[in-house]
């Protein structure tokens, strides 16, 4: 199925009103239940378009079976991270988003520009200036998180906020394959998961997304930041209560604090 300019235009309209007034919808795919995966990505640029803001690098969603498993996905997409959603402090207004849900990951930070269909593991990790532990904070402009792969390309793979610890050298951490993380809310452990889940590893990763950009023609740029994927399946943080991401091998912690609702 390809859409008109004007349907794409409408129904990225559609899911900015939603974020803006913090009200999920129907997933588009309920109107359009033959919408293309290329259709899904003109959606999610004219979105972006309207948004506006610098792009600051990438999102990977669905890399781990675990989050492919929680919401029925078969496999990768990415999504942008603007500038403004990244938070400066661990610090989430209440109401600022529809249903926030948290994910441990490893970002990459670029020392250099990456581009090419068929990068190796060991060329990421060269052009690699730091890794940073992170937390995602996800939200679907979707009822429940219901919706079909396309559908949630077309919402920026949900893309919300996110918040990254402190910068790490990558040969300080090692094989990122085997850094593990412990996610708990409120001190109360919920979940743990290994750097292997994210497509083998947050490298091969990085590598599958150029790969997908080297198709539209696009690649990845010196100074930008890519969240690799969570590593465990996502968890509802709800106001008042606070996030914490423990990883291993020497990559630190990253705290994020849901502010409670007025009273």
């Amino acid at each position: 199925m390809t859409l008109t300019s004007d349907t794409i235009a409408t129904l990225a309209a559609r899911l900015q009103w939603a974020a803006t007034q913090t009200q999920a919808g129907a997933p588009l795919s309920d109107d359009f239940p033959d919408l293309a995966e290329t259709d899904a990505y003109a959606i999610q640029a004219e979105l972006l378009r309207r948004k506006g803001g610098t792009r600051a690098g990438y999102k990977l969603g669905f890399t781990s079976a675990a989050m492919r498993e929680q919401m029925g996905v078969d496999h990768p997409n990415c999504g942008v991270l603007l500038a403004g959603m990244r938070l400066a402090e661990p610090h989430l207004p209440a109401g600022a988003l529809i249903q926030p849900r948290v994910e441990p990951e490893i970002a990459i930070l670029l020392a250099r520009d990456l581009r090419g269909a068929d990068l190796t593991p060991e060329q990421v990790a060269a052009a690699t200036a730091a890794v940073l532990p992170a937390i995602e904070v996800v939200d679907s402009r979707y009822r429940d998180y219901r919706f079909k792969s396309v559908d949630n390309i077309a919402d920026n793979s949900s893309a919300a906020r996110y918040v990254l610890g402190a910068p790490r050298a990558l040969s300080d951490v090692g094989d990122l394959r085997l850094v593990g993380v412990l996610l708990s809310i409120d001190g109360v452990p919920v979940d743990q998961g290994i750097g292997a889940s994210a497509l083998g590893s947050p490298l091969a990763a990085v590598a599958w997304l150029v790969a997908h950009l080297c198709a539209r023609g696009e690649g990845l740029r010196a100074g930008e930041v890519v969240l690799t994927g969570g590593l465990t399946r996502a968890y509802a943080l709800l106001p008042g209560q606070t996030a914490c991401a423990e990883f291993g091998s020497g990559l630190g912690s990253v705290v994020l604090q849901h502010a409670a609702q007025p009273a």
